[in-house]
């Protein structure tokens, strides 16, 4: 068995702060592009000396959570932390409880539906449900991280957030908002801005490609606050008015039986 505590300590004996930047470091990847980071990005984003992301690095490798591709050199998450992630994943209650609701749904719909919740100033899907349909729309499945906003899921957790909370989410994300190719900001605030006045979250007008429509809502704890979101995604133009209300009650009526069912479950464990 591997002793985590001797991999992650570093020459001064604190572990707490090896393991805090063994989480930095993830973290990093994780956020960064799906092709991998490089040692130079990483120095750069984490803020953290050479020779600290080396060591943590090597540390990592050994554990088999981070993998570094000989040919290019940029290191990815590793295969064993996947296969913690995933174990995370069936064990957690949200995504056991939605899943079967969630799955009905999205042959109801035909339509991809998706389960995402918030990691700080991130989002991660972990839950993608498909129809029986030709056409899939949207890209994307569990394990999928990025800037907490960017999704119609995100804009149904966002519509539901205090005000306060939901701008300085933004605000702390706006320059990794600008790193995605054809974010359009303008587009972006005014979606926002309509879903805390709506309560459910659109997807249009935030990237500039204007091909991809969609929505989303939260599924909320029992003192009302959001605590992951649904969405689904469909060609812009695709549904008329009245397609789209019925679409958004059927995303509506999915999260209340799933708020139903999951805190009646936490009741019953407790």
């Amino acid at each position: 068995m591997v002793d985590l505590s001797s991999k992650l300590t570093s020459g001064s004996g604190e572990s707490a702060g090896s393991l805090n930047r063994a989480a930095v470091i993830l973290t990093t990847i994780a956020r960064g592009s799906s092709k991998g980071s490089l040692l130079t990005e990483l120095i750069t984003r984490t803020g953290l000396p050479r020779t600290t992301v080396v060591r943590t690095l090597d540390a990592l490798q050994s554990l088999g959570w981070v993998e570094r591709n000989t040919q290019t050199s940029r290191f990815n998450l590793g295969v064993d932390l996947a296969a913690i992630g995933y174990s995370a994943i069936s064990r957690n209650p949200l995504e056991r409880t939605a899943a079967t609701e969630l799955s009905k749904l999205a042959e109801k719909l035909n339509q991809v539906v998706y389960l995402a919740i918030r990691s700080g100033l991130d989002m991660v899907c972990i839950g993608r449900y498909e129809s029986k349909s030709i056409i899939q729309v949207g890209r994307g499945g569990p394990g999928l991280r990025g800037p907490f906003g960017m999704t119609q899921s995100c804009m149904g957790v966002l519509a539901c957030l205090p005000e306060q909370e939901v701008y300085e989410i933004i605000q702390a994300n706006m320059a990794r908002y600008h790193r995605i190719e054809g974010f359009d900001e303008r587009g972006f605030r005014q979606t926002v801005s309509d879903a805390l006045k709506n309560g459910y979250g659109t997807y249009d007008n935030i990237i500039l490609d204007r091909t991809t429509s969609g929505l989303g809502v939260a599924i909320k704890d029992s003192s009302g606050y959001p605590i992951a979101g649904i969405g689904t995604t469909f060609i812009t133009g695709w549904l008329n008015e009245e397609q789209h209300l019925k679409c958004l009650e059927e995303l509506r009526s999915s999260a209340l039986r799933i708020e139903k069912q999951l805190f009646q479950e936490q009741f019953q464990y407790n």
